[in-house]
Parts: C-alpha cells; structure tokens; sequence
C-alpha cells in the first residue's frame, strides 16, 4: 500500500513537469493530536452463546508526521504519513493479562480543493478525499493478524502564508477503516468500523514559490 502510494505521487510529479510554472511542490512535516471515535472491539464470542465485553480501543495520544504536496492552483494532489503514540485503553478486568503497549500508523494519498481563497489575503480552506492505510502495531497487535487495513480518508484545512515559500496550517481529518483481526489460533473476530480523527499544525515549505 506504501509502495502504491508513493507511485501515485510520483506519476502525478511526472505528469506535472511540462507545466512547471503552473505546479508548486510543498513539503511539511505536522504535529497534533490523534482521537480514536469509535473502540476496536465492544465484544468478543469466543463461542456462540457468551459474548465477552470488552469496549477495548486506542487512547488519544500524540501525533507526529510528513506530507508531499503537488499543487495546481487550487487543485492539489497530496501525500501524508503519520505516527501516533496511542496505547490502549484496557478495562481494569483484564489489565493484569494485557499488555496495553501500542500505536498507530496512518497514511493516504488525498485531493485537495481550495473552497475559500480570501481575497487580498494569503489565507484559503479546502476541503479533502483520499485512501490509504492504518496500520495497528504494539505487543497486544504481535497476538493478532490481519492489523493493516485499508481507509478511506476525508477532511478539511485552513491554509495561511507566512511568506512567498511558507505556510502555516491547519487540518483536520477522518480515517475511516474496518476492523476485523484474527487471532493467530484462527479464530475471527467480528468487524468493526473505526474512526479515527486527527488534528495537525503543520510548516509546509514550498520548493516552487510562486511568482
């Protein structure tokens, strides 16, 4: 998935060269705030007839990342990575027999569209869409198979300039997934729809400022 992501953004900075004056390249690297909406699991059945409950999922944690951004006017195509230091939130009646040691990797590949641009100010809001991948990682995930799933990926920012080849921003954004894990003896637990949100302050550089 990392690898496709990464072929998207580098075919688009190919098809993207005969314009040159009209595309700008922009790095950032982003810090924030990363909130799961939604626990990984309400219940597990290890048979037909006694639901364990569990409400077991992430905590909030910090969030740091980068992204590649490829922008034409207000059209821009754009590529984020992110890591959050996220343990679980284990109920007390299982803590003693659970690590909650974990963290999240979110990435995607998103269109970005300015909806606002004000006028005689360097400031804009847009609006995104994209996919790509969450990937669950920690000592309670080594029990598990199946912990990388595919995400849709929707949100909206504000972009400020700070000056020709710096801006400060803002987004946020939903990464929406299924969990559905297997426990490495086979046995397959119910899916569920994840949620989780992030919130980032970002520096993006732009390589090609603009005239």
């Amino acid at each position: 998935m990392i690898r496709r992501m990464a072929l998207i953004v580098g075919l688009v900075i190919c098809c993207a060269a005969p314009l040159r004056g009209q595309v700008r390249i922009g790095l950032s690297g982003f810090v924030g705030g990363y909130l799961p909406a939604t626990d990984l699991f309400d219940s597990v059945r290890p048979d037909t007839t006694v639901p364990i409950i569990l409400n077991l999922g992430h905590q909030a944690g910090l969030l740091a990342g980068g992204r590649l951004t490829v922008r034409f006017s207000r059209l821009a195509v754009e590529a984020e990575a992110g890591y959050a230091f996220a343990d679980l939130d284990v109920p007390s009646v299982i803590s003693d027999a659970v690590s909650n040691d974990a963290s999240i990797f979110l990435g995607s590949v998103n269109v970005l569209y300015d909806v606002f641009r004000a006028p005689f100010s360097p400031v804009s809001i847009y609006l995104s869409g994209g996919g790509g991948i969450v990937a669950r990682s920690g000592q309670f995930f080594d029990a598990l198979e199946g912990t990388a799933d595919a995400a849709a990926a929707f949100g909206l920012g504000l972009r400020f300039g700070l000056a020709p080849a710096m801006f400060l921003r803002f987004d946020l954004r939903d990464y929406i997934s299924s969990f559905a894990p297997r426990a490495r003896s086979g046995f397959q637990f119910d899916s569920k729809v994840q949620h989780e949100l992030i919130g980032t302050l970002a520096l993006e550089f732009s390589l090609t400022p603009s005239q």
